[in-house]
């Protein structure tokens, strides 16, 4: 399975078709998974322990405002995707939210004005990763917060149920080890971990066996189990919290 994107096809009007069409299939309230609800709530979580007064938030990627609609609860919200008909969603579900349809790289949003960016899956999907943590740092006031998630390589090429990239989807995924050094030069990290432990390829298919695992649970609880894997880096979510250098 390619762990980078193997379609030629991935211009600005096949790449939206494709995201207009997985969050109409994929991000409403009775299909949203359980992953990413479980990512939503890692972000949240994290996002409320940093205890921010009335932040502006900018969330890049952030289809049809199902995770917008929940960080409202905090500051002002501002929103990025590519798929217009999903941000025309967003715009209903976060009325008092401004969201823009575009590419976020080549929108010009206004530098150092938001208190924190929040980016789920994002990262994976976009053409130049270097200049999309550029923007990140851009649009950041000084040791402004990143609240990031993104696939990780190791775990996501070591598993069946993923299948090749649709026609228009960019699929660059990272290690932790690449996303720590991507995130370097402009931030500080302030917490690195996985999420959603999977795989049943290669290694993974031993630390996920029923067999292994059963045995286990005789001398460790599930959860416990669960939370060594995700510490172990073999969760298929990279979780990132980190500051803006200055």
């Amino acid at each position: 399975m390619m762990d980078l994107d193997s379609n030629v096809n991935w211009d600005h009007g096949s790449q939206r078709k494709f995201w207009n069409n997985w969050d109409c299939k994929h991000l409403k309230d009775d299909t949203l998974d359980e992953q990413a609800i479980r990512r939503g709530a890692t972000v949240l979580s994290l996002f409320q322990s940093l205890k921010l007064v009335d932040p502006k938030v900018l969330e890049l990627g952030c289809g049809n405002g199902w995770l917008s609609e929940k960080l409202s609860a905090f500051g002002s919200i501002t929103g990025v995707d590519l798929a217009d008909e999903a941000i025309e969603e967003a715009a209903r579900r976060v009325p008092m939210g401004v969201f823009y349809a575009g590419d976020a790289l080549s929108l010009h949003l206004p530098e150092e004005t938001f208190d924190a960016v929040v980016t789920l899956e994002t990262l994976a999907h976009v053409h130049n990763q270097a200049e999309f943590v550029d923007l990140i740092a851009r649009v950041l006031r000084p040791n402004g917060y990143l609240l990031l998630t993104t696939q990780n390589r190791t775990v996501n090429r070591r598993r069946s149920d993923v299948p090749p990239p649709g026609v228009g989807q960019i699929r660059k995924w990272v290690t932790m080890k690449e996303l720590r050094r991507m995130l370097g030069s402009k931030f500080r990290i302030l917490k690195a971990f996985t999420v959603e432990p999977s795989g049943d390829r290669g290694f993974l298919r031993i630390v996920n066996s029923w067999k292994l695992n059963r045995l286990v649970s005789v001398l460790v609880s599930e959860p416990a189990l669960r939370r060594f894997k995700e510490r172990a880096g073999c969760g298929q979510t990279l979780v990132v919290l980190a500051r803006k250098k200055y």
